[in-house]
């Protein structure tokens, strides 16, 4: 019994031995990688990486982002994105927004962000791929310099519509007595003026940043450009019109059930053109269309039907 428990030791022990080997003799020690923050405008960090049975390197995205990538080789001329890594010295991201480097020099692996607008910490991962396996390197790059807003160029006319929307409401009221009686109505009390910069094109990223710019205000009965403080292009900018506690008295005549109707007239206008931006660490001047749409309550309507 004792020289089974012996061999079936040395059939476990060979068993693992070979396991081992299989999986973990071709690895290298990797060095974890932690808190790795660079900042946005010019920050960089090296790392040394293992480079035996390095396969590909490259910054880990989505594949519609990966076509901002481009590749080089040790003599700066551009290589396809399937190169090997052998071949592959530097990889560029770069948009109108950001721009980041990866570079490689035998096992020494920099990471260098030249540009980064947005004013969010944004979150990276670099993929290592090894005849073993693949491995991740995360990185943050902090905030830096921001777009500068440039201008507000409008390619047309304004087109005015002096009936552009109406607010309607009804309220229905009863005379009981014998004498007539008098309600008031509030016809401004709810209505609000509006300013709507929509971009063009569904998911802009101009959509919720907040600017200063010029668009169309109603002024002394007319409609002109003007500056608005505070615009959020795809958020519905909203103000006072006239004056909210305007009242209008009506008699309602003894013994009668009436509806009161109400209809608020907003006159609207409507201009379309561009928002210029300038990103001052790229050199990089772009524009972004959009159209913007103004309202404001003009006048009001009112008419006095039985109520049936």
């Amino acid at each position: 019994m004792r020289f089974v428990y012996i061999l079936l030791f040395a059939f476990l022990a060979v068993a693992l031995c070979g396991c081992n080997s299989d999986i973990f003799i071709d690895e290298p020690d990797w060095e974890d990688f932690n808190d790795i923050t660079i900042e946005g405008d010019g920050g960089e960090a090296i790392l040394v990486i293992p480079t035996k049975n390095l396969e590909r390197f490259e910054f880990d995205l989505m594949s519609e982002s990966k076509r901002y990538c481009t590749y080089y080789n040790a003599q700066g001329d551009i290589i396809s994105s399937d190169s090997p890594a052998s071949e592959i010295t530097r990889i560029v991201f770069e948009t109108k927004f950001r721009k980041l480097e990866l570079c490689k020099d035998d096992s020494r692996l920099t990471i260098r962000s030249i540009c980064q607008t947005s004013q969010d910490d944004s979150h990276w991962i670099i993929r290592l791929e090894y005849t073993y396996g693949a491995r991740s390197i995360e990185f943050t790059v902090l905030p830096g310099k921001p777009l500068r807003f440039v201008e507000v160029a409008y390619n047309d006319d304004m087109v005015v519509d002096d009936r552009a929307k109406v607010s309607s409401f009804r309220d229905g009221f009863t005379n009981n007595g014998p004498l007539p009686q008098t309600v008031t109505i509030r016809p401004y009390l709810n209505e609000l003026a509006s300013i709507l910069v929509e971009p063009v094109g569904r998911y802009s990223w101009l959509n919720g940043e907040r600017v200063d710019m010029p668009v169309p205000m109603y002024v002394n009965e007319e409609w002109v450009i003007m500056q608005k403080n505070g615009i959020r292009p795809g958020d519905r900018f909203t103000y006072e019109g006239p004056d909210r506690f305007t009242k209008i008295d009506i008699d309602i005549p003894e013994y009668s059930s009436v509806n009161i109707f109400t209809d608020v007239v907003y006159s609207g206008a409507k201009v379309s053109g561009c928002m210029v931006f300038h990103n001052e660490i790229l050199d990089l001047t772009f524009s972004e269309d959009i159209k913007v749409t103004s309202l404001y309550p003009i006048r009001h309507e009112i008419r006095i039907e039985d109520a049936k």
